[in-house]
């Protein structure tokens, strides 16, 4: 079984030789486990020592260099001030004044011109014989909130929905489309839709249920409806608990949910896989808050079984961490002892 059908597997009920393994990290953490491994590449250290089955691909930007400033922030192709590791945070919300539809209307979104949609002969290449990522990450609920601001964006929800229904619009389309025109650019060639928004905190829901249903549901339906057409198995990141739109998401044809935070409420695995049962493929759950950055070697490889165990109790589970983005802040020697123990345990070692 190479990576392509080990990774595809579990959203087939196919019998597995051991259960596939997916990977995200910060560039530190994955120069961490080259220099531990001793490879000189990353594709040889997480790829053929690690194991891992998933790649990922996604649309290029090939616009005007977005501007970076003297104290490390830097601003998004939406507009937005971010600063912080990696994607970061926002500073700025340029729409967090505006009160009518002419406003939103005349803002400078993203312009899809300056994205590249067509994968590389050097791309497809390299990743031919693993499970491929591809599309856009879609995270149109950040936008939607950055751009106003979250405090104001959730005001006008309830005082002016049809407001915010019109900014949700404009992000979502911009993904939607691109979606399908890399889709149309590269046909046959993505097996797996992985898109990100984080609906829930660490306690609950951000918004009730009822308002996710009225805001983003049918937006996610429609990036999901879009990908399954295209012959991708899908797949929805949500951190934090979740637990109330599960259902919803599979639904509306999601076929795994990720991450998995175990540490939040309502989203102990013991729980889900009850609840759940074999309705949806579990992506993560190996506790990255506490586990992975505390804990010993043998810790980790201890959860990791114990991870195995209950989420893939009906052989529907793809090992990963409870986040999305390991950060360098977490061991190096952990994240090798994380995926090094769900080979050996798949293998029967």
């Amino acid at each position: 079984m190479n990576s392509k059908e080990r990774g595809l597997a579990p959203f087939h009920r196919k019998t597995l030789d051991r259960f596939p393994m997916w990977y995200g990290a910060a560039p530190e953490v994955t120069l961490g486990i080259m220099h531990e491994l001793n490879c000189e590449d990353a594709d040889t250290a997480l790829y053929h020592s690690l194991g891992l089955d998933y790649m990922t691909i996604r649309p290029k930007y090939t616009g005007e260099p977005l501007s970076v400033y003297e104290d490390g922030t830097r601003l998004s192709e939406w507009g937005i001030l971010r600063g912080g590791v990696h994607w970061g945070q926002a500073l700025s919300h340029p729409m967090a004044n505006f009160s009518t539809f002419t406003e939103v209307e005349g803002y400078p979104f993203p312009d899809l011109k300056d994205w590249d949609t067509k994968y590389s002969a050097e791309e497809i290449a390299r990743t031919s014989d693993h499970c491929l990522i591809g599309g856009t990450w879609a995270p149109f609920f950040h936008d939607s909130t950055e751009l106003m601001g979250m405090e104001k964006f959730f005001v006008e929800m309830y005082e002016n929905p049809a407001l915010a229904e019109s900014v949700i619009a404009h992000c979502f389309e911009f993904y939607y489309e691109l979606d399908r025109r890399t889709f149309a650019d590269n046909p046959g060639i993505t097996d797996m839709y992985f898109i990100g928004n984080d609906f829930g905190s660490q306690r609950a829901l951000l918004m009730s249920p009822d308002m996710w249903r009225r805001f983003y549901k049918p937006y996610v339906a429609k990036l999901i409806e879009q990908a399954r057409k295209a012959g991708c198995v899908t797949a929805v990141h949500s951190c934090g608990d979740i637990h109330e739109i599960i259902p919803d998401f599979i639904e509306i044809g999601v076929h795994a949910i990720n991450p998995i935070q175990v540490n939040a409420a309502n989203m102990s695995p013991e729980a889900l896989i009850k609840e759940f049962g074999c309705g949806v493929v579990f992506f993560g759950g190996i506790d990255e808050n506490e586990i992975l950055q505390f804990g010993s070697e043998q810790q980790v490889r201890d959860e990791t079984r114990r991870i195995i165990d209950i989420l893939g109790a009906y052989g529907r589970y793809i090992v990963a961490a409870s986040h999305d983005y390991i950060l360098p802040e977490i061991p190096v020697r952990n994240v090798i002892a994380m995926f090094d123990e769900a080979k050996k345990y798949g293998t029967g070692i």
